[in-house]
């Protein structure tokens, strides 16, 4: 029979950003500023206080759309259909905007998307 064994207490602290401009959310480097104060209040004022993790959730974006980050994959490649822009598409590249995909295909040599417009074979 399953039992449930509890263990490994903790306690998580979000900080309230409400009162804080958008520029602050969106640094990590202030906001990484941000929780070591917070850290160093915890310690000062609060007892049994064994260690305070920062934590936080990534999430990869691309960085000319700010679209979530997605990529061919082998599979994708291998299949065609309409995830493929082209016949030089291959696996890791970029699927949200065409500066994404121009950018990845220049740092691989890969001829970019407009390349062979117009060139029959």
């Amino acid at each position: 029979m399953k039992k449930t064994i509890r263990d490994n207490y903790r306690l998580e602290l979000t900080p309230d950003t409400f009162g804080y401009r958008r520029n602050i959310v969106d640094d990590h480097n202030a906001m990484r500023g941000l929780l070591d104060e917070i850290e160093r209040a915890v310690k000062r004022h609060v007892d049994g206080v064994h260690q305070v993790l920062p934590r936080w959730d990534s999430r990869d974006v691309c960085s000319h759309c700010d679209s979530g980050w997605e990529a061919l994959t082998a599979a994708d490649v291998a299949k065609g259909g309409h995830a493929v822009i082209d016949e030089h598409s291959v696996e890791g590249e970029p699927v949200c905007c065409e500066k994404a995909i121009d950018e990845f295909r220049t740092e691989r040599g890969i001829p970019l998307l407009d390349a062979g417009a117009g060139e029959t074979a």
